[in-house]
């Protein structure tokens, strides 16, 4: 790569070694044509061939002109053989024979190009004047040049859904005729869009071959300074190639996209340094494929330009193809502005926020599978995709903000650190919920309220027993022992109790449960120590010992009614009574006794039927009722 120094002696010396009236034709009219200074082998062979011919001035009647450059002028002609309209190239008044010989040598070489993009040459003859003609098909139409002003009536000769488009497929069939003349070993080395004609029904020809030559060295500067390639200054060093028309191709698609050649600058200098530096500026509205295309195409290294004018024209029919993928980023891109704004709003609805990223996503996902490769599509999807993770993020959708996590290959570190900081607070919430899920169960009194009416009624069956078995023992012996004869009762009721609070399950064993079988507890082995301290501490209290027994369980379920479960309140009532009636008729204390429990039964049935009533309802309640976050 040349250093700032080297461009500007390279343009110095360019300066000194063109003549004066290049150097004119330059700064005048960058966009015309400089003619290298040699000899046109080709032009005297051709014109000593045509000499040597018989000529027929009646073959063709000239009828207008068409237009003029330097050396020439096209007339309008007919062929009165065929009686069909052609061009006709002559020489103007002046000529030399230098003049002759380039017309001639340039109507071989484009003769001996057989191509549709090429405008083909009928014949060649000598004038009245001795001075030779070309005949060429006429083309009905414009040059290339005058439709890319922005005015210009495009659709007549070259349709397309957009003006790009027009341009770019008159672009693919100049490449076509541009890859056949390098195949042959030609390097037209003046293409621009006033070298193009185009006809109105779709015919694109490449034109004016003046200055093409064969691929190789070149000393000679030539060619047109506003598209030219760096090798075409010339110098040592300098080599053409098909790669120097691939160039110039990239000019002309910097034209049409900028509306400009690339290399017109105010300045003769100027123009030469851009020409040698090649570093073209498009502007931030053309596609980033096609812009990377023209960078390439104007490459200062050959070897970094597309190896042929065949590959630019597959690139540029993928570019065309890649079209409705980018139409489909365009609008999603819409789209997603005004969900950008929607999402950074102080309150937004979660509802419209959805549908619109639903949209988005739809239409760039179909643009991927139009052009997998599509920069925009998946720059535009990975950002709407952040966006809706962070937002689902701050509305507590930790699993959608995952699910979305995996459409982003590969995803920012801080974006996956922030998801997986969400999903451990939701996992947290989830394990404190279910914590106090287990801590309320454990407190609600109808847990374990199954076991506990059980064994309620297992001691109340006890208990209703013991005063007949009492009863029995009184009648055969009126001097029984109240006293000792309610110690194993007291037992049997501590082992059973023991007995089912072990084959209570782990979850139905609750605080409520417990603190009612440590009273129980209690409340069997002090009546047991109380009993065998009345009968052999106090010598015994006689048949005051049901009464005493009952007003003892009355008290010990009120202070369960008071304090754990108050729907035993009857039997607290029940056995008080019990007790009162005891003492006022002794003679019956063991039916009242039998009484008392029969009621603690009773109550414990009610209780029973109520909490599965409530269990049922709450079951049912649980049904109908949304899962819970982390269940």
């Amino acid at each position: 790569m040349k250093g700032d120094s080297d461009i500007s002696e390279r343009v110095s010396q360019l300066l000194a070694t063109i003549n004066a009236d290049d150097a004119k034709t330059v700064l005048r009219n960058p966009r015309s044509t400089v003619e290298p200074p040699q000899e046109v082998k080709s032009g005297q062979r051709a014109l000593e061939v045509l000499q040597g011919l018989t000529h027929d001035a009646r073959a063709y009647v000239e009828e207008s002109v068409l237009g003029q450059g330097g050396m020439g002028v096209v007339k309008l002609a007919r062929q009165v053989s065929l009686d069909r309209p052609v061009a006709v190239k002559t020489l103007k008044p002046g000529s030399s024979v230098h003049d002759a010989e380039a017309l001639l040598a340039e109507a071989w070489l484009a003769g001996s190009l057989e191509h549709p993009g090429i405008l083909p040459i009928y014949a060649l003859s000598l004038g009245a004047d001795g001075k030779p003609f070309v005949v060429m098909k006429r083309i009905e139409g414009v040059t290339w040049g005058k439709l890319l002003a922005p005015d210009a009536d495009l659709e007549t000769y070259a349709p397309g859904r957009t003006r790009l488009e027009s341009h770019l497929r008159i672009a693919m069939q100049l490449c076509n005729a541009v890859h056949f003349a390098n195949s042959r070993g030609v390097v037209h080395r003046d293409l621009k869009p006033d070298n193009v004609m185009l006809g109105r029904f779709g015919e694109v020809y490449l034109v004016d071959w003046g200055i093409a030559t064969a691929a190789g060295p070149t000393t000679q500067f030539a060619g047109t300074p506003a598209y030219m390639a760096p090798e075409m200054v010339g110098g040592a060093g300098a080599k053409l190639s098909g790669r120097t028309d691939v160039y110039l191709l990239g000019s002309i698609l910097h034209e049409v996209v900028t509306g400009k050649p690339p290399h017109m600058r105010p300045s003769t200098p100027e123009m030469f340094e851009s020409v040698l530096r090649s570093t073209p500026t498009l502007p931030a509205n053309v596609p980033g494929e096609l812009a990377d295309l023209i960078r390439r195409c104007m490459a200062r290294a050959p070897e970094a330009r597309p190896e042929s004018a065949l590959e630019v024209r597959q690139a540029l029919e993928q570019f065309l193809e890649h079209q409705g993928s980018r139409e489909l980023v365009e609008q999603s891109e819409a789209r997603a502005a005004e969900f950008t704004k929607l999402v950074a709003a102080a309150a937004p609805d979660a509802v419209q926020v959805g549908r619109l990223f639903s949209e988005c996503r739809f239409g760039l996902q179909q643009a991927l599978r139009a052009w997998g490769d599509n920069p925009d599509a998946r720059q535009a999807l990975a950002r709407i995709t952040t966006e809706m993770i962070r937002f689902e993020l701050a509305h507590g959708s930790v699993r959608a903000a995952q699910t979305l996590l995996a459409d982003l290959d590969p995803a920012p570190k801080e974006l996956l650190d922030a998801v997986a900081a969400a999903q451990n607070a939701e996992l947290d919430r989830a394990r404190e919920l279910e914590r106090l899920h287990r801590l309320a169960e454990s407190l609600d009194p109808l847990t374990g309220s199954f076991m506990r009416m059980v064994t309620a009624a297992m001691l109340g069956v006890i208990w209703s027993s013991a005063p007949i078995v009492g009863l029995f023992f009184y009648r055969a012996n009126p001097q029984y022992d109240e006293t000792l004869g309610a110690v194993p009762i007291s037992l049997l009721s501590i082992v059973t109790l023991f007995v089912m609070v072990r084959k209570t399950a782990p979850s139905r064993r609750t605080p409520l449960n417990e603190k009612i079988a440590h009273m129980l507890y209690f409340a069997l082995v002090v009546q047991a120590c109380g009993l065998l301290y009345l009968r052999f501490g106090l010598g015994g209290i006689g048949g005051h010992v049901v009464p005493v027994l009952l007003a003892y369980w009355g008290l010990i379920s009120g202070a369960v009614a008071s304090v754990l479960v108050k729907e035993v309140w009857p039997t607290s009532v029940g056995f008080g009574a019990m007790a009162i009636a005891a003492v006022t008729w002794p003679e019956s204390r063991y039916v009242f006794g039998a009484l008392a429990n029969v009621m603690l039964i009773i109550n414990l049935i009610v209780m029973f039927v109520g909490q599965r009533r409530e269990l049922r309802e709450r079951a049912d309640a649980a049904r109908a009722a949304p899962p819970r976050p982390g269940a």
